[in-house]
């Protein structure tokens, strides 16, 4: 095994796990893997728009579980998780093919920190008020 695959291994034996009792991904360091750890609404809604914001709104538990559920299979952060899925709910066909790519060795797009450069949210807040 190389030290990255066992890294990748440790990362999620550490994250969310699925109760099969409540049939619900849960946190098991809430520090690190609760929405605490993640960024809020207005940071869903300057990285993917406002499909993910308001989804976030309307179906927050169903926004939560995706979340887990990510972190849980892909072995990362809260925050990568919350831009793959904002990605995902607004664009899910982008979001798929731009994963295929990625498994066939482009460079990985990252999700968590799209369009949060001090520029682009000026930009974005300048739009949202027009």
């Amino acid at each position: 095994f190389s030290s990255s695959s066992l890294n990748m291994a440790a990362a999620k034996a550490k994250g969310p796990r699925f109760d099969k009792a409540t049939e619900k991904w849960i946190v098991t360091d809430p520090e690190t893997q609760g929405p605490e750890a993640g960024y809020d609404l207005i940071g869903s809604l300057y990285r993917a728009g406002p499909v993910p914001f308001i989804q976030r709104i309307v179906n927050a538990e169903q926004y939560e579980q995706a979340v887990l559920k990510f972190m849980a299979a892909e072995g990362c952060d809260r925050r990568e998780a919350q831009g793959n899925m904002d990605a995902y709910f607004e664009n899910p066909q982008d979001w798929a093919y731009q994963r295929l790519q990625e498994q066939n060795g482009a460079a990985k797009k990252d999700y968590a920190n799209a369009n949060m450069d001090p520029k682009q949210i000026a930009l974005s807040t300048v739009w949202a008020g027009v």
